[in-house]
C-alpha cells in the first residue's frame, strides 16, 4: 500500500527531501501528491508533474517555476487536495509569533493528517500540549530532525524517560559553535559571523542562532521528550554577542574554551542558553565546528552524546527515518478493530 505525502516547504531541506522521495530507487511506499511553499502549491496530477518537481529540486529553483503551481493555495488546502496521509514540514521557524507555523500544524491535525517535521516552532512554543493533541487524535508525529539532526538525540532522550534525568547540558547550535571557532583563530565576532553566513550555517536572520532561540527550542524539545513540561518562554536566553571577544583568547591560554551552552536543571526548574567558559576536559568543550554534544546527567553519572548537526541533506535523511516509522506504524494499525487501533496509534 502507498501513502500520500504533502511536502510543506521547498527550501534547502525541502528540496533535498523531495529528491530522495522522488527517486524511484528509494523503495519507500510513500507517494508525493503535493508540495506547498509560502506563495502557493503544486498538486501532483501525473508523472510529468513529478518529473518537473524533481528537476526543480535538483536545480535549487523555487516551486513557483512549476507549470502546475497554484498561487495562493495554502498548505492546509494543499494537504486536503493532495489527499495527504502525512505532511512533511520543513518551513522556517517563527518563535516570536508562532505564525504561520501554528496555524499550519493545528489545521493539519484537525484534518487528520499526521506530521513529520524538521521545524521546531510548535513543539517549542506549546510544549507537551501539541504532542498530547496529536495523540488524542490518534495521529503520528515524527520529530527526530528537530534536534541535532545528524545525531540520534531524540532517540536517546526517548530511551532515558523514567530514568530520572536530572540535568541536560549541551552545545546544540552549529552556527554559534562555528562562530566561536573562528573567534578562537583571531577573527572578530563580526568577521566570524560573516563566515557563518557565507557557509550557509546561520539562519537568514542570524539572531535566531546568536540570541539563543534555536538552541533554546531544541532544549525544550529534549526536555519534553524526557518527560518534563517545558516551553520556550521558560528558557533564559543570553545573546552570544554579550560575550567579550578577549575572553575567548584568555580562556584558550588557560586551557579552557568558551561555548554557547544550553542547560536544564530539572530539580530547580532552571533552563537557559548562554556563553560559558568550560574546562578543557569538559565534554562540551570538545565540540568542534558543526558538531553537537549533549550531556545527560542521571544516576550519579552522565551519558555523553556527540555527533554531527544537520546540513540540509542530512536533515532530509533523518526525516526519511521518521517516514519509515510512519509506514510501520500504519501497517501495525490498519488491521486492528477500531478500539484497539486507537490504543495502538496513540501509544
Amino acid at each position: 500500500m502507498e501513502y500520500n505525502a504533502v511536502l510543506i516547504g521547498f527550501g534547502n531541506v525541502g528540496r533535498e527531501l523531495a529528491q530522495r522521495l522522488l527517486d524511484p530507487g528509494t523503495g519507500l511506499p510513500v507517494k508525493v501528491t503535493g508540495v506547498a511553499s509560502s506563495g502557493g502549491a503544486v498538486i501532483v496530477g501525473g508523472p510529468g508533474d513529478l518529473a518537473k518537481l524533481a528537476k526543480l529540486a535538483r536545480s535549487g529553483e523555487k516551486l513557483d517555476r512549476h507549470h502546475n503551481f497554484k498561487e495562493g493555495l495554502d498548505p492546509i488546502e494543499a494537504a486536503i487536495l493532495a489527499n495527504a496521509d502525512v505532511a512533511l514540514i520543513t518551513i522556517p521557524p517563527s518563535y516570536q509569533t508562532g505564525e504561520p507555523n501554528k496555524t499550519i500544524y493545528h489545521g493539519l491535525v484537525e484534518k487528520g493528517v499526521s506530521i513529520i517535521t524538521a521545524d521546531k516552532t510548535v513543539l517549542a512554543l506549546e510544549g507537551k500540549r501539541f504532542i498530547e493533541e496529536v495523540r488524542r487524535r490518534c495521529l503520528f508525529l515524527g520529530y527526530r530532525a528537530t534536534v541535532a539532526a545528524g545525531t540520534p538525540a531524540i532517540d536517546s532522550a526517548l530511551g532515558l524517560r523514567l530514568r530520572g534525568v536530572e540535568s541536560v547540558r549541551a552545545v546544540l547550535n552549529a552556527s554559534t559553535n562555528y562562530i566561536l571557532g573562528f573567534v578562537e583563530k583571531g577573527y572578530s565576532y563580526r568577521e566570524a559571523l560573516e563566515k557563518a553566513i557565507e557557509a550557509k550555517l546561520a539562519e537568514p536572520d542570524p539572531t535566531v542562532d546568536t540570541h539563543g532561540w534555536d538552541p533554546a527550542a531544541k532544549l525544550v524539545i529534549l526536555s519534553n521528550t524526557l518527560g518534563y513540561d517545558a516551553r520556550l518562554e521558560d528558557v533564559k536566553r543570553v545573546p552570544l554577542e554579550s560575550m567579550e571577544e578577549k575572553l575567548v583568547a584568555e580562556s584558550l591560554r588557560e586551557g579552557k574554551r568558551v561555548k554557547y551552552v544550553a542547560y536544564a536543571d530539572f530539580e530547580s526548574s532552571r533552563l537557559g542558553v548562554e556563553p560559558m567558559v568550560l574546562e578543557g576536559s569538559d565534554p562540551l568543550a570538545l565540540a568542534e565546528g558543526e558538531e553537537n554534544v549533549i550531556v545527560f546527567g542521571l544516576e550519579g553519572t552522565s551519558i555523553v552524546l556527540r555527533g554531527p548537526a544537520g546540513p540540509a541533506w542530512r536533515t532530509a535523511k533523518v526525516m526519511i527515518t521518521d517516514i519509515l516509522d510512519f509506514v510501520q506504524w500504519r501497517k501495525d494499525t490498519e488491521d486492528c478493530p477500531p478500539g484497539i487501533r486507537c490504543t495502538r496509534q496513540c501509544r
